[in-house]
């Protein structure tokens, strides 16, 4: 039986097409957020968006979110700012991933 887990994602800045094409690599990579915004903040757009659910297979929670990172990256074209929070669904321990541009180098690189 699949582990469910609790997920929340974070990303910024973004231009003000930029949040759809998020969302739409998130479906694509995974599943399609139970809850998601979008607002202007600073004359950036943050996309925020959170489900629960299980990974693929033994995937682990720092190798969803290399994942789904470079889902968003490739989807945009470009580095952005990507957060991912992930939570087995009955701990209140948690792992958070900030993925920046050293990460992003390294993981185009190697994907």
């Amino acid at each position: 039986m699949s582990k469910t887990y609790r997920v929340h994602f974070s990303v910024y800045p973004l231009g003000s097409s930029e949040p759809p094409r998020v969302l739409l690599a998130v479906r694509t990579a995974w599943i399609s957020p139970s809850w998601q915004r979008s607002c202007e903040r600073g004359g950036a757009w943050l996309v925020e968006g959170a489900s629960e659910a299980a990974l693929r297979g033994d995937e682990t929670p720092a190798a969803f979110a290399e994942r789904l990172s470079i889902a968003i990256w490739r989807r945009l074209g470009r580095y952005v700012k990507v957060v991912i929070d992930v939570a087995l669904e009955e701990s209140d321990e948690h792992q958070r991933r900030e993925l920046g541009q050293l990460e992003y180098l390294k993981l185009m690189r190697s994907h």
